[in-house]
């Protein structure tokens, strides 16, 4: 019994400590992406800017460590135990977020964020897909492939359309699509390197996987860029769970834990508070990068202080006329 409660203490230390580098990670990126022009947004371009700057590179380290973290996690304990605690990465983001640019949330965001990180953490305790196979069928894809595409094109329209949170989330949806249907492109290529290192070369889902994994990075800085820190990240750590694990229900037969009727409301429930979530992080009013704390603005009205001279007085008349 000493064992097992070891193992699970283990497990859910590295399991917070991935929610923590993951969270860390999106601040560090939003802190360098919301300084580069709007002009690279959504463009390859984007990365070629970010990757110069250190600050965005420590936040690509704390990307590997919480995947390095992840991975000792999933080594200890089922994927249905991580994955929910992985949700309180949200708040944690938003946490890291006010204390390092000293811009408080607001109630409203915590109150949503807090929504959406235990809905999303509820779905995936009660789905939980198991089984199936690793190679999807060609017929499934080119239905399921074209409509997945087809969300994410509506909500980059969508994104391109608006701006601050409303467009981080748009895109933050987007790239969650992108990275959901990246995962089920990952497990297919794990099978190939099953079946040795190169013989994943001959197939295609290796190179949609490059694409749709750069695809989803992208659009994810683009939404970082709004400086729309909650919107953007709870829209796309929601949705990339939520569509990996409908893709993988429809590309590979994987089966969900959730059969009863309870379950299956709950289940419901469950994207119903994602879904709140999301739109209430989209309808935040204030960017989380701004003005700095203790600085005003300068007036927009002010007039521009004069620096010519005075003018001096007229000197007295030599020659007064009497009064009558």
């Amino acid at each position: 019994m000493k064992a097992v409660s070891s193992r699970v203490a283990a497990a859910t230390l590295l399991s917070v400590a991935t929610a923590f580098f993951y969270a860390l990670s999106n601040v560090l990126e939003m802190l360098e992406a919301e300084q580069v022009p709007d002009e690279y947004s959504l463009r390859a371009g984007l990365l070629g800017k970010l990757i110069k700057r250190p600050r965005w590179l420590l936040g690509l380290l704390s990307d590997v460590f919480g995947w390095l973290c992840q991975a000792a996690a999933l080594g200890l304990a089922a994927v249905v135990f991580v994955e929910p605690i992985l949700a309180t990465g949200i708040l944690m983001t938003l946490f890291l977020g006010a204390a390092m640019t000293r811009r408080p949330v607001q109630r409203t965001d915590w109150l949503a964020a807090a929504v959406l990180s235990a809905g999303l953490a509820l779905f995936l305790y009660e789905v939980s897909p198991t089984g199936g196979r690793e190679v999807g069928a060609v017929d499934r894809w080119l239905v399921a492939g074209p409509i997945a595409c087809g969300a994410m094109v509506i909500c980059i329209s969508a994104g391109r359309a608006t701006n601050g949170p409303p467009r981080a989330a748009f895109l933050g949806v987007a790239a969650g699509i992108s990275f959901g249907i990246a995962a089920v492109l990952t497990k297919t290529l794990m099978h190939y390197f099953g079946d040795g290192a190169f013989a994943w070369v001959n197939h295609w889902e290796p190179y949609a996987l490059a694409f749709f994994a750069i695809g989803g990075v992208i659009i994810a800085q683009s939404a970082l860029q709004t400086g729309a820190l909650g919107a953007a990240v709870g829209a796309s750590e929601a949705m990339a769970p939520v569509s990996a694990a409908i893709l993988g229900l429809v590309l590979l037969g994987e089966e969900v834990a959730a059969q009863s009727a309870w379950e299956i409301v709950a289940v419901a429930f469950s994207l119903g508070a994602v879904v709140w979530g999301i739109a209430m992080l989209a309808h935040a009013g204030e960017r989380m990068v701004g003005v700095p704390t203790g600085s005003a603005p300068a007036p927009s009205h002010a007039a521009p202080p004069s620096h010519a001279p005075a003018p001096s007085p007229a000197p007295p008349n030599p020659n007064p006329t009497p009064a009558t």
